[in-house]
């Protein structure tokens, strides 16, 4: 049997027994700046953590995120804001030595006619090859494959705060007391967003602020927020949803009933 993890935003929630031999050592998000006709370049460090060779591959894909729906790994060239077809790693396949450290060169040529302002996207993955043996909790053996997406981004004629819309808000008490948020990127470049949670009594005092972890919203796709409702007592609160870009603000207000 064989599964594979996805390293987007999860990486942190695996412990170094399940994580594979070959780790990024410099981050899953790359942002560069440039403008059209402009030449990219960048490095994804990688390590060998372990005591035995370990082949690596890297490939390209696109990663979408259209509102309603689960973030997608596809092919490239897959929305009009993707780097795939200027996007080119010195390597796709690597073999490491025990311990080895290694890093993985890309270059982006950004054509002059054809690349407009705002942001532009990939992903490069980074993959073992060989897959990772590890028991399960029925003391089953199981193979597993990680692999890392590392997200690269290219923000072209500088950087404008783009224009958040809450697509949804909802809150079910039945569902472990979270509020889940879909934000909307109405704007030319990506943001990395934050998502809290003000919460307020009847009488207008506030209680508390709570907040999501945060994420990156990429030009015309959404992505989605939750927020646990921590050791808040039973009643009913004003609340107002606040979303982040870095720049600005944008609130949305909202009633809850915990039961």
């Amino acid at each position: 049997m064989k599964k594979l993890v996805h390293l987007f935003w999860l990486l942190l929630s695996f412990n170094t027994k399940t994580i594979a031999a070959v780790m990024v050592l410099n981050g899953l998000t790359h942002v560069h700046n440039s403008v059209a006709g402009g030449i990219i370049n960048g490095k994804i460090v990688v390590k060998n953590e372990s005591a035995k060779e370990t082949r690596i591959l890297i490939y390209k894909q696109d990663l979408v995120s259209n509102c309603g729906k689960s973030i997608e790994y596809t092919d490239v060239n897959k929305h009009n804001r993707s780097l795939g077809k200027w996007l080119q790693t010195n390597i796709d396949e690597k073999i490491l030595q025990p311990r080895e450290e290694y890093t993985v060169s890309y270059s982006i040529n950004l054509p002059k006619e054809e690349v407009e302002k705002g942001t532009y996207w990939s992903v490069l993955m980074i993959e073992g090859a060989d897959p990772v043996k590890e028991e399960n909790n029925n003391g089953m053996q199981v193979n597993s494959k990680v692999r890392y997406a590392v997200q690269v981004i290219a923000d072209i004629e500088g950087f404008e705060s783009p224009k958040l819309s809450f697509e949804d808000v909802q809150f079910d008490a039945k569902e472990g007391k979270t509020v889940k948020i879909r934000l909307k990127n109405e704007g030319l470049f990506s943001a990395k967003t934050k998502v809290s949670l003000e919460v307020f009594s009847t009488n207008g005092k506030k209680i508390k602020t709570l907040e999501a972890v945060g994420k990156r919203i990429y030009p015309n796709q959404c992505n989605n927020f939750e927020i646990e409702l921590k050791d808040l007592p039973s009643g009913q609160y004003e609340c107002i949803v606040v979303a982040d870009n870095g720049k600005d603000l944008f609130g949305s207000n909202m009633t809850l009933e915990v039961n």
